[in-house]
């Protein structure tokens, strides 16, 4: 099919989709997987490993059906494919988080609750196995944010390839138990093989027709299939544009680029690396250490604590009473240096902590883990001296504590 043409729309070619299983490279890989998988009869073990072993094949072959129609190719692949391994794994993962996600649903809430998650996550599954196909990135096809922008972009059409998805698949499965029904029983899971396989290559032959009907709404031209394009986003498009003012020696329009959109929305973690690599060149020390505070906000909350620590540390080499944004981050990420055998980051921390929020109810805390730190490193005289700091205007079960830390000092 020419890539360069305006793509006919799927409804016009629901015949040419439902046959597609049984044409060419397609019906031979049916033929081919369904004797496979009564492998997966065989007992024990063997039997076990056997079938998965043929479903891994199976849907690395669905995946590359899916990217071939997706850059305008509407042969089927032949039964060696090209789609990583990878790519296959991640899918599964996202299926079982799918479906460990429904089975919580129905747990807490019900049947009732159970349907509508079904609903909602079917809804979402098909832009997240597009998205998964096309970009390879297991973190952005489980942002259910992904699958709307792709619902966006797509408009109308989108639901009404879902339910054309939905009718793929019942039509196997009612199909699947009419043979179960009525035909003996080798024969009979055979043919359920078949009609199963035949749904999967549909279902992924239409999802890839879908984005190559709409590769210019979702930002990629087909083009060669062992290139895989990428879904672009506004980040994707917010990266490329700072890329290429870095290349053409403007940091300073790239740097201003980067700080407009991180006053507008939420940016990804490379466009932050990127900013503080562009502010390190310049050697801007107050734009770093304003930086570092939602930096650190942010590497927290993706779980990001080796990265984390490196930014403090480079934090308060810059300015002695650097804190996080939060007193309950900061605490935090104290304890991880102290555990991490940072000790000497923990104490700049609490100490910087101390002086910022000096009638925190948690500074109590604070004082006993830094002061600990402190004698280890045999600065008694400056842990005594906090103790009796900090232990003045407390209430006399927090003073209580303190006292007794200082009994408990060894001699100055």
């Amino acid at each position: 099919m020419n890539t360069n043409a305006t793509p006919e729309p799927f409804w016009n070619r629901l015949n040419q989709i439902a046959l597609y299983p049984f044409r060419g490279a397609a019906l031979v890989s049916l033929i081919t997987f369904s004797v496979a998988g009564l492998l997966g009869l065989l007992p024990g073990l063997v039997g076990f490993i056997l079938g998965a072993v043929v479903w891994l094949a199976i849907y690395r072959y669905a995946f590359e059906i899916l990217v071939r129609t997706a850059h305008g190719q509407m042969d089927a692949p032949e039964i060696t494919t090209h789609t990583d391994n990878g790519v296959v794994w991640r899918f599964l993962v996202l299926y079982i988080l799918v479906l460990i996600l429904f089975v919580a649903c129905m747990l807490i809430g019900g049947i009732g609750l159970g349907i509508v998650a079904i609903l909602l996550l079917s809804l979402l599954l098909p832009g997240a196995i597009i998205s998964l196909a096309i970009d390879g990135s297991l973190g952005r096809a489980m942002d259910p944010s992904t699958a709307l922008e792709i619902m966006r972009r797509i408009g109308g059409p989108y639901f009404a390839a879902f339910g054309l998805l939905f009718v793929i698949q019942a039509s196997a499965a009612t199909a699947g138990h009419w043979l179960q029904m009525l035909m003996p029983m080798l024969l009979a899971d055979l043919l359920l093989r078949a009609a199963t396989l035949w749904g999967l290559f549909a279902t992924f032959h239409l999802m890839g027709y879908l984005v190559f009907q709409y590769h210019e709404e979702l930002g990629f031209e087909p083009g060669e299939i062992h290139g895989k394009p990428k879904l672009r986003t506004r980040d994707t498009d917010l990266m490329e544009e700072t890329q290429a003012l870095v290349a053409d020696g403007q940091a300073d329009a790239a740097i201003a680029r980067l700080e407009d959109e991180m006053r507008d929305r939420a940016v990804p973690m490379d466009a932050h690396e990127l900013y503080r690599k562009l502010l390190r060149s310049r050697n801007d020390k107050a734009a770093l250490l304003q930086h570092a505070g939602l930096y650190l906000n942010l590497l927290l909350l993706e779980k990001q604590e080796r990265r984390a620590l490196a930014v403090a540390r480079e934090s308060l080499d810059a300015e002695r009473t650097f804190t996080l944004q939060q007193p309950e981050d900061g605490h935090r990420l104290a304890l991880r240096a102290r555990d991490t055998g940072q000790a000497q980051l923990a104490i700049d921390l609490w100490l910087a902590m101390l002086k910022r929020w000096p009638r925190e109810p948690a500074r109590v805390d604070w004082t006993l883990d830094v002061t600990a730190l402190l004698v280890q490193r045999d600065r008694v005289p400056l842990a005594r001296q906090i103790l009796e700091y900090i232990g003045r205007d407390l209430e006399p079960e927090a003073r209580a504590r303190i006292t007794q830390a200082i009994a408990k000092l060894p001699a100055d």
